[in-house]
């Protein structure tokens, strides 16, 4: 389920059935062009977006969180759901992590490769099939 009007209309219907919140967060770093910005961005975005398709039923995405990385503190996900799960570009230095949230991490080298992109949804989906797994 997505974060968007038509989805969320049902929402109350589908509640008992989503337990996973998905919750995109990018770090803006200074040292990076407005370029990079947004393939990175958006590589995140589409990503997220193809995990909820795959796990489409269990999981609400999130709109992506987008923050300084300056800045201390990292937006938490809400309660109400069995798993938590922020995704965020390795690397990035999450100063604040909160209990009962996992963290997946992406690689960001060859964001322009569809078949990079195709085996990241993958085993990501595959990582989420397991958090669910172990509770």
């Amino acid at each position: 389920m997505q974060w968007n009007v038509q989805e969320m209309e049902k929402w109350e219907e589908l509640r008992p059935f989503v337990d996973t919140a998905l919750l995109p967060l990018y770090l803006y770093r200074p040292e990076l062009e407005v370029q990079e910005h947004v393939l990175r961005m958006t590589y995140l975005m589409n990503l997220a977006a193809s995990i909820e398709q795959k796990l489409k039923g269990r999981v609400l995405l999130f709109p992506v969180c987008y923050k300084f990385a300056s800045e201390p503190g990292v937006q938490g996900l809400p309660d109400g759901f069995v798993h938590r799960i922020c995704l965020h570009f390795q690397g990035d230095q999450i100063s604040e992590k909160q209990q009962n949230v996992h963290h997946l991490t992406v690689g960001d080298e060859e964001l322009d490769s569809a078949l990079r992109f195709d085996v990241t949804v993958d085993i990501l989906a595959k990582e989420i099939i397991r958090i669910w797994q172990a509770k």
